[in-house]
């Protein structure tokens, strides 16, 4: 059974596995990256590590709001970034078998990979190297 941290982008749930994130940093100090894009809310000391604060909700165009104090190490080789979001919840348990196929709208990229149901929500299983992938065109 695979584990998956629950988070919120928007109105909208998501969740991501946990063996690609190192730790939810509590509250780090953002700093201003200069001409960084858009879509980069600033970066973080992670334990002697400049890691870069990617605005999920700004990335994946959803309406601007909060972001929780709480950021998302990611532990993908290779990937120095920090993920922000509308709210991070908790880790919880998911079968191989509770995974529905994403059924996404003609034209749009997706960065959803699969659905599940945890206690009556629907959460969106973030694609992961899909979006590491664009962003690094971007």
């Amino acid at each position: 059974m695979e584990q998956v941290l629950v988070f919120d982008l928007g109105e909208e749930r998501y969740g991501l596995e946990v063996g690609h994130i190192q730790e939810v940093a509590d509250s780090p100090v953002l700093h201003y990256i200069p001409q960084s894009p858009g879509f980069f809310l600033g970066a973080i000391n992670f334990h002697g590590q400049i890691l870069p604060v990617l605005d999920l909700c700004n990335f994946l165009e959803f309406p601007a709001g909060p972001h929780d104090p709480r950021k998302i190490v990611l532990a993908v080789e290779g990937c120095a970034l920090a993920l922000a979001a509308t709210a991070v919840h908790r880790i919880v348990p998911l079968a191989a078998e509770a995974l529905l196929p994403f059924q996404g709208s003609p034209g749009r990229e997706s960065f959803i990979r699969a659905v599940f149901h945890h206690q009556g929500r629907m959460i969106n299983l973030l694609d992961l190297p899909r979006l590491l992938r664009r962003l690094e065109a971007a």
